[in-house]
């Protein structure tokens, strides 16, 4: 089962959103064997494209809310 994302703390999702980052690069790569090793260590935890967790944009948004509400807490 996949973390939702309002469960993860700001490291985390800062964490998701570099594997999110390196799969799109992958992608555009077109480095066929380069996509297959990274597709086992950025989807491990299953889920498809409409799972928020695998989505770039829904982890950027909440990355960054939770980042913008915490410099707003330090301020």
């Amino acid at each position: 089962m996949t973390p939702a994302l309002f469960d993860l703390d700001l490291d985390q999702l800062r964490a998701r959103l570099v594997q999110l980052e390196e799969w799109g690069r992958a992608l555009e790569s077109g480095d066929d064997n380069y996509v297959e090793t990274l597709r086992h260590e950025v989807f491990e935890l299953g889920g498809d494209e409409e799972d928020e967790w695998n989505d770039y944009h829904r982890v950027r948004n909440e990355f960054d809310r939770r980042a913008s509400e915490e410099f707003d807490l330090g301020q």
